[in-house]
């Protein structure tokens, strides 16, 4: 084969790899989101494990006895990043966030120095005392809604910082499409976004017997250990709705991490399912962020 050949050959393969390339990606932004019209950004994802691969990871095990170390992690609590449209209920609007603030809300906070932390850190530094960042700072958002992959991730993933998403599950892939489905999920887990339990219904715990509490907790973190192929072991509580029976009902299903709507930034070892969390509302901005976090 002459050298004229061999290089026509080459080329031709490399084209043809580029091709497949270009296809896999298209491939892959339509099966996010099948029949929605795709935003204005959509988020660059950064190479994170598979789930497949990720299912090797071994849960972890509280220590006992547990330790009585505490550790200054501000936790901030979102819900949805979105446009305030006029049509929004009052609360709706209140738990909405515009992604102008919310941006303008995390760079500030990179700016002054913080660093997000992932919830694997924040158990190492409580539980083990594992060194953290000088300034940590956790973000996270409750319920599920879809509106963060788009508006909040992209942000994030810019600026290094990993989150949490706690989910219900009992709306993922349903009817409701301001809420998350299941390759969404697995993409927004990609891009870095953790993903929590929120229950299965986002039902207040405190008000249901120990087996039906019980079955909200475990049912959801199965679903969401099935489908996204790895251990979750972080809650929140719906509403906020926390007692000392419920706890119990946590340790049992397996958790190891659970968030409350109680302000503060102290967090106990001792207590690792009464963690503190400020919440941001759309009236919140910049400077409550920062105050939030002792800026």
């Amino acid at each position: 084969m002459t050298r004229k050949a061999r290089n026509r050959r080459r080329w031709i393969a490399a084209a043809a790899v580029a091709a497949l390339a270009v296809v896999a990606v298209v491939v892959t932004v339509a099966a996010v989101s099948p029949g929605a019209a795709p935003p204005a950004a959509r988020p660059a994802t950064r190479p994170l494990a598979h789930p497949r691969r990720a299912a090797r990871r071994t849960p972890l095990v509280l220590p006992s006895p547990l330790s009585r170390r505490v550790v200054h992690i501000p936790i901030l609590m979102y819900h949805r990043i979105g446009p305030l449209a006029v049509s929004l209920p009052a609360i709706t609007r209140a738990l909405t966030v515009p992604p102008r603030t919310f941006a303008a809300e995390m760079r500030w906070l990179a700016g002054h120095g913080y660093q997000a932390i992932t919830q694997k850190q924040l158990f190492g530094a409580l539980e083990h005392g594992v060194p953290l960042p000088r300034r940590p700072v956790m973000i996270t958002f409750d319920d599920g809604y879809r509106d963060v992959l788009w508006n909040a991730a992209p942000v994030l993933a810019r600026l290094h910082f990993p989150a949490t998403a706690y989910v219900v599950t009992g709306r993922v892939s349903g009817r409701d499409p301001s809420f998350f489905t299941w390759p969404q999920l697995r993409t927004l887990e990609r891009l870095g976004v953790e993903v929590g339990s929120h229950t299965v219904h986002h039902v207040e715990l405190p008000r249901l017997s120990d087996s039906a509490a019980l079955a909200e907790l475990t049912a959801s973190r199965r679903a969401l250990e099935a489908h996204l192929g790895h251990p979750v072991q972080w809650f929140a509580y719906p509403a906020g709705r926390e007692d000392l029976r419920i706890v119990r009902l946590l340790v049992r299903a397996g958790y190891v991490l659970a968030v409350t709507t109680q302000p503060g930034s102290l967090q106990s070892a001792a207590a690792p399912f009464l963690l503190h969390r400020y919440e941001v509302l759309d009236t919140t901005g910049v400077r409550g962020v920062a105050a939030f976090v002792g800026g």
